[in-house]
């Protein structure tokens, strides 16, 4: 039974940024790999909803200017772990023209592609929201909790955590299932996300969550 109560979000587990040699690698991110792939099992096992979010680059994106190329559509880079991956899996695009299916339920796993930091910049993100309301199927509570993961703290999970919270959503992020490039900058990007409402739990908090449905 999916649980009604909590959503998982997962934040840019990605090969270039989550491994050793990626282009665009978070120092010590494989060591959350483990915990990341327990709350993934969740949605494969269809006891949470899990959304992912993608970095898809274009070679002339403007997030390119700033970063060194990452990420690149099509490329071993851009790839989710396999770890890190539920099916059936829907990838929507980050373009308005996306039909998106009358049923997300028959999904473990959605992924929004984005070409920022921000994946509210994909026009589906807040459709996808629009659709894990009450009454929808899944059922989902009036404001479920939304269970933040990945990297990286000071941007992407940031980013994805504030714009959750600027909706109104309840989130938790999960501590020991996040990774900053720079530590001292991602603790105050928690302290200050914990100051608008955010909850620290760990992965098994997380877990626990979910199997209470059951």
């Amino acid at each position: 039974m999916v649980s009604p109560g909590a959503i998982f979000w997962e934040v840019d587990v990605q090969a270039d940024f989550m491994l050793p040699g990626g282009k665009l690698y978070v120092s010590g991110a494989e060591r959350l790999v483990e915990n990341i792939n327990a709350l993934v099992e969740a949605a494969r096992r269809g006891q949470v909803f899990l959304i992912s979010s993608a970095d898809a680059h274009n070679e002339d994106d403007s997030e390119l200017k700033q970063w060194p190329p990452h990420c690149l559509k099509g490329t071993a880079g851009a790839a989710l772990l396999p770890e890190a991956t539920a099916a059936p899996h829907l990838v929507i695009p980050n373009r308005k023209d996306f039909v998106l299916p009358e049923r997300l339920e028959v999904f473990r796993q959605v992924t929004l592609e984005k070409n920022t930091l921000d994946v509210f910049d994909n026009p589906n993100t807040d459709r996808i929201l629009d659709r894990l309301r009450p009454g929808s199927t899944p059922a989902f509570r009036a404001n479920p909790l939304f269970v933040v993961f990945g990297v990286a703290t000071e941007y992407c999970v940031r980013c994805t955590a504030e714009g959750l919270l600027n909706r109104g959503r309840s989130i938790a992020i999960v501590k020991d299932a996040i990774r900053a490039i720079e530590e001292d900058k991602g603790r105050e990007i928690i302290a200050r996300l914990c100051k608008r409402g955010a909850r620290l739990i760990t992965t098994q908090d997380a877990l626990m969550l979910v199997r209470k449905a059951e």
